[in-house]
Order: structure tokens, then sequence, then C-alpha cells
């Protein structure tokens, strides 16, 4: 099947950063890999723009999201959550962990299968758990920890939209391992603002986003007609 991109445009603080057009582009609805050129033009741009934020402007921006979630576990009171460690910009989580579990909340962290590609599971995270670095460069639990389905999953992503779609680094490992389940745990992106874009493409194997956290707030999306 072929897919029409549309016209994007960035804008951070009210300034325009890049812009160009994926209209016409053929995209490939084959696998989670298989990512056209535009595509990863659009997330390295992105990625630059997020890692570009001033320590000063990045510290505010996560203790907002850090205060969002909290406010939000304190009423919805999950069991158990995914959580990420923060890599290439993206978010930090890390001073609010021990708060959650002080909340009695188990906590987990995504690992990548060491000799099986695309394959990823959650491991428990406690404050005893032996870390090591991925090929990836990002620390997570030894695979010997043990495997958990988590009730809640907070999960990086390059860019969303206000329907809900997720554009991650491009490997697929989230939307392979949610592809598993009928029943799915709760989906919530955490991300700044200047990844929202609009006309976001959703291919066939995207599963959408519940719910997002970023500097402004919490957004939940639609079921129906996303």
């Amino acid at each position: 099947m072929l897919v029409s991109l549309p016209t994007w445009t960035l804008s951070v603080q009210g300034q325009r950063c890049f812009s160009g057009t994926l209209e016409g582009t053929a995209l490939k609805t084959k696998n989670p890999t298989d990512d056209s050129n535009p595509l990863q033009t659009l997330r390295l741009n992105l990625r630059a723009t997020r890692k570009s934020l001033t320590s000063d402007r990045r510290e505010v921006f996560n203790h907002h999201i850090q205060e969002q979630i909290q406010t939000w576990v304190k009423h919805q009171k999950p069991v158990s959550i995914a959580l990420f460690l923060p890599f290439d910009g993206e978010p930090d989580l890390l001073p609010i962990v021990a708060w959650l579990r002080n909340r009695g909340i188990q906590l987990a962290l995504p690992v990548i299968h060491s000799s099986q590609t695309g394959v990823m599971q959650f491991h428990l995270w406690t404050e005893n758990t032996q870390l090591r670095v991925n090929r990836f460069g990002i620390e997570e639990p030894l695979e010997s920890t043990e495997i958990t389905i988590p009730e809640v999953i907070f999960a990086p992503l390059v860019a969303f939209s206000s329907k809900g779609t997720r554009l991650g680094m491009g490997a697929g490992y989230y939307d392979r391992w949610l592809a598993n389940f009928q029943s799915r745990p709760l989906v919530v992106g955490i991300a700044y603002e200047l990844q929202r874009l609009e006309n976001l493409p959703r291919r066939e194997w995207d599963i959408p986003l519940d719910m997002i956290f970023t500097e402004k707030g919490r957004f939940s999306f639609a079921k129906q007609g996303q």
C-alpha cells in the first residue's frame, strides 16, 4: 500500500526551526524498521531540536512533566509502571523514581534482547537491580531479572500528534511488544511540546498513545476516529 504524506513544519517557542514536504512520497507499510528517508530526516531534525534545549529550560520542562505525573499517579493509583532512562535529550523522570517507589508502585525498565533483533521485554527495576549498558548505549536491567507486564507504560518518543500518533526512534520495539496484547497496558507518551507535530503519518503497525504528558499538561486521546 502506498501512502501520500502531508507537508510538515516544526516550530519551537514560536520560531520556525525547519520545514519540508513529504507529499507524494511513497511509504511502504511492511514492518516497523522499513522507514523512508523523509521520516528518518524528520527524526534527526526533531532529535537535534530536542537536544538543543538549554539546561535551564530543560530543567523547568522536566519539573513540570514530573509534577503532572505525580498528580495523575495520586489520583489513578497504578500498581506498576514501566519507565525509561533518559537518552538523546529525552525528558528525565529519574527525580520522581524514589517518590513512585515510596508509594508502593512496582517499576520496570525496557530490556532489548541481546540475541533476537527487535525483541524487547520489561524487567523489574528495584533499588538493588543491577544495570548494564545495551548496544544503544542505554542502561537496562540484566536479562536475569524478573520479566513483568506493567499496568502503565511511560513511552519515549521522537514526535507525537494531537491524534495520539507516536513516532519512535525507528526500531519498532514498543510497537512490536504492544502488538502481542488484545487488552494492552495503558500507553503514555512522555515528551516536550516541541515534539508535537500535526499531520504526523500513522503507519499500519503504529500503536497509538492513550495519553501524553508534556510540560504543558496531560492530554488524553480519543479511542475512536483517531
